[in-house]
Parts: structure tokens; sequence; C-alpha cells
């Protein structure tokens, strides 16, 4: 599930409850509950998560963190 390799990927960086509330806020956003969340809102999650990591960890950081996430949702 999307929720998992995102909140996997986020941990380190903002803990547990940050990770799932940025998964969930995202969803909400898309009007959606995080059952419903899916493939065609990884764009906007993405998007949050950069917006997320930005003020705290170096933009090489936050692209791996991107690309585990990409990789952990194919």
């Amino acid at each position: 599930m999307i929720r998992e390799s995102v909140v996997a990927a986020l941990e380190p960086w903002v803990g547990t409850m940050a990770a799932d509330t940025c998964v969930r806020a995202t969803a909400l956003s898309a009007g959606k509950d995080i059952e419903e969340f899916g493939r065609e809102d990884i764009s906007t999650l993405l998007g949050n998560v950069r917006r997320l990591l930005a003020p705290i960890a170096p933009s090489a950081a936050v692209d791996n963190v991107v690309a585990q996430i990409e990789a952990g949702i194919a």
C-alpha cells in the first residue's frame, strides 16, 4: 500500500506520526480517505513530501526519499 511506503521513507526524517499525517492530509485534500488514495494521487503526495522535508533535509536527501517512495509503490 502507498501509505506504508511513504511512512517508511519519511519516518527517519519526521517520525511516524508526521509521516502518517502527511499521507492522510494529502488524501483528505484530494477528497478521499486513505483507503481510496491511489497511484493517480502520487504526484500530489510527492509534492507534499518535498514541502515537508525541504526545511529539514538537504535537497539530495529529499530526492532520495522521493525515489525511495517511488520505488516502494512501483
